[in-house]
């Protein structure tokens, strides 16, 4: 979701600074209800994955995949796609 810009907003930087806290509320929302990290390294154990999985979760968000709305997202990690409802474990890696 790409938010949307707030053109009313005051100031210089207001209005872009508001889309951003919008977008990242959004962004925290949603790996909060599917239990995931997006935009950082992880290190991911899978149902019926022998070794974890390690490196920046990627949303598939092709709507022509999903047919109902509230269907779980999928994701992919390292070529593998799962639901949250393979997830194991996850972990944030550091990316220093």
């Amino acid at each position: 979701d790409q938010g949307q810009f707030n053109f009313e907003a005051t100031g210089n930087e207001e209005g872009y600074r508001k889309w951003r806290e919008e977008l990242d509320a959004k962004k925290h929302a949603f790996e909060n209800r599917w239990g995931v990290i997006l935009s950082r390294r992880v290190s991911m154990t899978l149902e019926n994955h022998v070794k974890p999985l390690i490196g920046r979760l990627e949303w598939i968000s092709d709507s022509k995949n999903s047919p109902k709305p509230n269907d779980p997202p999928r994701f992919r990690l390292q070529g593998v796609e799962f639901t949250p409802s393979e997830i194991v474990s996850i972990v944030q890696i550091d990316d220093h």
